[in-house]
């Protein structure tokens, strides 16, 4: 929406004014509310490509944590630039000074910072760095890069075995991280029942939020009744139906 908007900025002050909105066209035009503007497109579209990332069925609370973690680092990069002055991460804001030299760049870089500052403390309050130093962590991520004398003494035996088991490596190679520790649970249990605490729980609300929107478009005000159970487990499976094996085992109804 605000990059619809910024790209429309001509054609809504000339609407503002045929339209006769005086302090809405006077507030619009303002230096300082079209730099936020610009801002604030890229911002969000950083944010959105994050939430876009942090959705799917496939992933786990590693793969998601390390998301997070690559956003922070960014944000610390984006206030190291404007600290000196250098917007090239904000295209829009970047061009827009350029075009308007005349513009006290300290009350923008001030703003900017301010507001980069608050978005990583947030971040830093709400995800935390669970990982850092967690030798589990990196046992899940990699159990043939991990230092064994970092783990629980009931988990090291077990891991060096792991760790020197090369058809194990080959696998983790070529497989994903959840099939991996499934398939090795039987040979290594206490590692692998470890490593599965890990990476099974939920790290994001939306398997939630896919199983209400597909409840939304079943059950309709018209249809509120219905017993939904069966066509939501069919709506949220992951297996295409086979409807042509399905219609070849049935008899066809003859005419009389």
């Amino acid at each position: 929406m605000l990059s619809r908007l910024y790209e429309l900025k001509d054609e809504v002050e000339l609407f503002l004014q045929e339209q006769k909105q005086g302090k809405l066209y006077e507030a619009f035009r303002k230096e300082d509310f079209q730099l936020s503007l610009a801002y604030l497109v890229e911002f969000f579209e950083a944010i959105n490509n994050l939430n876009l990332k942090l959705q799917g069925r496939n992933t786990n609370i590693i793969a998601h944590s390390d998301v997070i973690r690559a956003f922070t680092a960014k944000i610390h990069l984006w206030k190291r630039e404007v600290q000196v002055g250098n917007f090239s991460s904000f295209s829009h804001l970047n061009e827009l000074l350029s075009e308007k030299r005349n513009i006290e760049q300290y009350d923008v870089t001030k703003e900017v910072l301010s507001h980069l500052h608050s978005l990583a403390e947030e971040f830093m309050h709400y995800f935390p760095d669970v990982s850092m130093g967690n030798s589990l962590w990196t046992l899940v991520q990699n159990p043939f890069n991990t230092d064994v004398e970092l783990l629980l003494e009931s988990l090291q035996e077990e891991a060096i075995n792991l760790k020197c088991d090369s058809s194990a490596k080959r696998d983790f190679e070529t497989m994903k991280l959840e099939e991996f520790w499934v398939k090795y649970l039987p040979m290594y249990p206490k590692v692998g029942e470890e490593a599965l605490r890990v990476i099974l729980p939920f790290s994001s609300t939306y398997l939630s939020e896919a199983g209400f929107s597909a409840l939304v478009v079943l059950k309709t005000k018209q249809r509120n009744r219905l017993d939904v159970e069966n066509d939501l487990r069919c709506a949220l499976s992951s297996f295409n139906p086979r409807i042509s094996d399905l219609v070849r085992k049935k008899q066809q109804h003859p005419s009389h």
